[in-house]
């Protein structure tokens, strides 16, 4: 599968090479950065605080910290790509 999106990215790169306007980077969602943070937070979560040993005493401030994580994520993606959520929202509700 890994071969299979090198092979796509690849050809895409070269399909749009001429056109300027296109990068990858603009596929990405407007909040990854806020994602890619939230991931290594809960990794780094997961390194000091779980316990496995003691899971169910330390699973808690864990779960507790990537929800929050999660949270935060969701919403400033949210925020950031709410006028493309609305434009699918309207052409669901044109196309009922």
């Amino acid at each position: 599968m890994i071969l299979r999106i090198i092979y796509s990215a690849i050809f895409i790169k070269h399909f749009f090479q001429e056109s300027s306007s296109f990068s990858f980077c603009s596929c990405l969602p407007s909040g990854w950065t806020i994602l890619l943070l939230s991931g290594v937070a809960t990794l780094i979560s997961e390194k000091v605080f779980l316990d496995r040993e003691n899971f169910w005493s330390s699973i808690f401030i864990h779960f507790c910290i990537g929800f929050a994580f999660f949270c935060s994520s969701a919403f400033v993606i949210y925020q950031r790509e709410r006028p493309f959520i609305n434009k699918i929202l309207r052409f669901r509700d044109h196309s009922d």
